[in-house]
């Protein structure tokens, strides 16, 4: 299968040799970067039977749209109104036992998240506190059949994002064969492709896209800051494409330690004190 010439260019992309002019300037001023923006991208092989548990959970978690309707009618109809994904609805490090195949599978990936979070908080970050920190995070799943696709969106009332891809396709298909399917129609960006955009305001010369993409596959892992926003390129491979995510939030060493509920609320027909 011959390649569209777009994707022969990117691959033969030579990088600009670094520019080591020096000018009289350097002298009297200071340029650094500021506000820059994190990403941790790592391999993460887990053991076969985890990986393997852990799709079959999400595989169930996503069929499960009428368990939501039945035991949350108010989440149900706001989802269903403003298109949300119901399904997500869930937190898989609430209750393993749900599921008592994979109970150990999906304690196992907590701690395993939970290291790779504080490794980003440190190194990302640069807070040498990462491992005193109190954290908590939400698990759910993310599965998209071929033609499905992830609309653009950043991750509300949390603090950074984990994302581990556990299939990319069916097995039984060569996995750069199933990258190419309809890439001549995506000359910019191939199909497959998660795209992270920073929504700042730029400049008009030089030109700069202001995007990142990234090509998944199985073992990724990709941590970066909520605010971020970010979509996918339709999957259009064979079988499905499926990951996991974590949100989490660090809610201690800071301000959040201090809120509290409002008093004289109306919950659940109790006023609260």
């Amino acid at each position: 299968m011959k390649k569209p010439e777009h994707i022969e260019h990117f691959e033969n992309w030579k990088e600009e040799p670094e520019d080591t002019t020096s000018f009289e300037l350097d002298k009297f001023a200071k340029v650094s970067q500021r506000f820059a923006t994190p990403f941790v991208e790592m391999d993460t092989q887990l053991p076969e039977k985890m990986r393997n548990d852990l799709i079959k959970v999400l595989e169930l978690k996503e069929m499960a749209l009428s368990e939501v309707k039945k035991t949350n009618p108010d989440f149900y109809s706001i989802a269903e109104a403003k298109g949300f994904y119901a399904t997500t609805h869930y937190n898989l490090f609430d209750n393993p036992a749900e599921y008592p195949f994979a109970e150990q599978s999906i304690l196992n990936f907590e701690q395993i998240a939970c290291q790779k979070i504080r490794f980003f908080i440190r190194r990302g970050w640069g807070v040498r506190q990462a491992d005193e920190m109190k954290l908590e995070g939400r698990c759910f799943g993310n599965v998209q059949i071929p033609g499905a696709r992830t609309y653009p969106h950043y991750h509300q009332d949390t603090n950074g994002v984990l994302v581990h891809y556990l299939k990319i396709g069916d097995g039984d298909t060569d996995y750069k064969e199933q990258m190419m399917v309809d890439s001549e129609k995506s000359p910019r960006h191939p199909t497959h492709n998660v795209i992270f955009f920073d929504s700042r305001p730029a400049i008009n010369y030089p030109y700069w896209e202001k995007l990142y993409t990234v090509n998944p596959r199985v073992g990724l892992t990709i941590l970066h800051p909520n605010y971020v926003w970010h979509e996918t390129n339709p999957w259009l491979g064979k079988g499905s494409r499926i990951c996991i995510v974590v949100n989490f939030r660090i809610i201690s060493h800071g301000y959040n330690e201090l809120s509290k509920p409002f008093r004289g609320q109306m919950i659940d027909g109790h006023t609260t004190d």
